[in-house]
């Protein structure tokens, strides 16, 4: 074959790379509505099921019964007989209500066969939001992995599938959605610009969301609001310690115009939470809120003659961490540690100076320290906490060559409040696996989005 013709059949992937570049916002929507597909058809493998799949949706098919049919009743004739109570009228049956009368005034759907579809579909829904923090918190790449891993984790599948008319598929959709929002208005706030608009905007449009999130799951909810609140004083710390200034009083002067305009995304997100949901539950949220912080001190408490039931309900049991593990899926389980890890490694090198630091004195204490935190639990003989320590170290050894990435200090600091109290609730009850899967998902997303990253690099450094 003549030098001529191999060099017309030899494939230039860097000029294939900066075509695809062009064209990466068309190419990230295609790729996301391919994930909503796929999420939306695995949920469907159990649409033709002549009954709903468990008791709960049948609690839900009859309050959302009683709205379709605008027939609801002072009382309902089979919850707690005989001192019964008024129906659960709440923002799941609302919406699966009137979803169902839109849905039939186009299709003639039936509306027990709606009831199959309705969670499928919502659930799927969840990975636009997905792709919307992935993409916040590091890059495109990183929202599409998020999106594939939120649409697919096991523990939302199993609780989402097609007739598992139940409150998860809201639930979950309501809280990636409303961090989505949130990371969106704090990732625009200009500092020198106090009146910038769409902070603002989006803060509105969080305090919505998380209201309807209330309303869906009383005191559940409770967890996200503190998320919020911690990333607030993690960060004011940290903009605190890196503040010019010789003395606190100077770097609290410095800081000041960054508390202010951070302050205010807070006040207008609260308010319109409150405005929101007050005229419905009274001050019932803002006591979730508040009463969260003692919730695993009080909830599984004894007293009175009969022991706490929650204690033996299977979901409300203690879990081991393959138990978690196998809730999350393995995959998602360990590629969410080696994101948080690269992570941190990239905050580190944020914090510091990477040149400085580089192969050094911070490198060897950040691995002394992951290694002292994984050696008791691998003394267990547990293979776990073995790849968990082995992901993690990768990821560490993976940030120290990732250069010139664009690093916001808030990613690690909202990720790692995110996965702390979720992984310690799951340790405390295996219902919470649901909730941590949720950032672990996100932080696999960022892994792969890394990865990927890696990959591209070397394919045109060697083209």
């Amino acid at each position: 074959m003549a030098d001529g013709e191999k060099r017309k059949m030899s494939l230039n992937f860097s000029k294939v790379l900066n075509n695809l570049s062009k064209h990466k916002l068309a190419i990230s929507l295609l790729i996301l509505l391919g994930i909503f597909y796929l999420s939306f058809s695995v949920r469907l493998a159990t649409v033709e099921q002549p009954h709903l799949l468990a008791a709960d949706p049948h609690y839900w098919y009859r309050f959302t019964e009683y709205i379709a049919e605008d027939n609801i009743p002072e009382y309902d004739p089979l919850r707690l007989h005989p001192d019964y109570v008024t129906p659960d009228i709440t923002f799941f049956p609302l919406t699966a209500a009137y979803s169902y009368k839109l849905a039939h005034f186009f299709t003639g759907i039936e509306f027990y066969r709606f009831l199959f579809w309705f969670p499928a579909f919502i659930a799927a829904l969840s990975v636009f939001p997905a792709f919307w923090i992935g993409k916040e918190l590091y890059s495109n790449k990183a929202g599409l992995f998020a999106a594939f891993f939120i649409g697919l984790t096991p523990s939302f599948l199993s609780r989402s599938m097609a007739g598992f008319f139940d409150t998860d598929c809201m639930i979950i959709l309501l809280s990636v959605l409303t961090v989505a929002l949130f990371l969106s208005a704090y990732n625009r706030i200009d500092i020198n610009n106090f009146k910038k608009k769409s902070p603002i905007i989006l803060s509105i449009l969080t305090g919505i969301s998380l209201a309807a999130l209330s309303l869906t799951w009383s005191g559940g909810f409770a967890y996200i609001p503190w998320l919020f609140i911690g990333l607030f004083f993690l960060h004011y710390l940290y903009r605190l310690v890196i503040a010019k200034g010789n003395n606190f009083k100077e770097k609290l002067k410095h800081s000041w115009l960054f508390f202010r305009n951070y302050l205010l995304v807070y006040i207008v997100l609260f308010g319109i939470f409150i405005c929101f949901t007050y005229p419905l539950q009274g001050f019932g949220p803002l006591n979730s809120i508040v009463g969260v912080t003692t919730f695993f001190q009080t909830a599984k408490a004894e007293g009175g003659i009969f022991p706490n039931v929650w204690v033996s309900i299977s979901e409300e049991m203690e879990a081991s961490l393959t138990d978690i593990i196998v809730r999350i899926g393995a995959p998602i389980f360990f590629f969410g540690f080696f994101g948080i890890s690269t992570l941190l490694i990239l905050f580190l090198r944020n914090l510091f100076s990477y040149n400085k630091f580089e192969g050094s004195l911070l490198t060897g204490l950040a691995g002394f320290l992951i290694l002292f935190i994984s050696v008791p639990s691998m003394l267990s003989a547990n293979l776990f906490p073995i790849l968990i320590f082995s992901f993690s170290l990768s990821g560490m050894l993976l940030g120290l060559v990732i250069k010139n990435k664009k690093f916001y200090t808030e990613t690690f600091l909202f990720m790692f409040i995110w996965i702390a109290p979720t992984l310690y609730g799951s340790f405390w009850a295996v219902r919470f696996t649901q909730m941590l899967a949720i950032p672990m998902a996100i932080c696999a997303g960022i892994a792969f989005g890394v990865l990927f990253d890696s990959g591209i690099k070397m394919i045109k450094k060697y083209k």
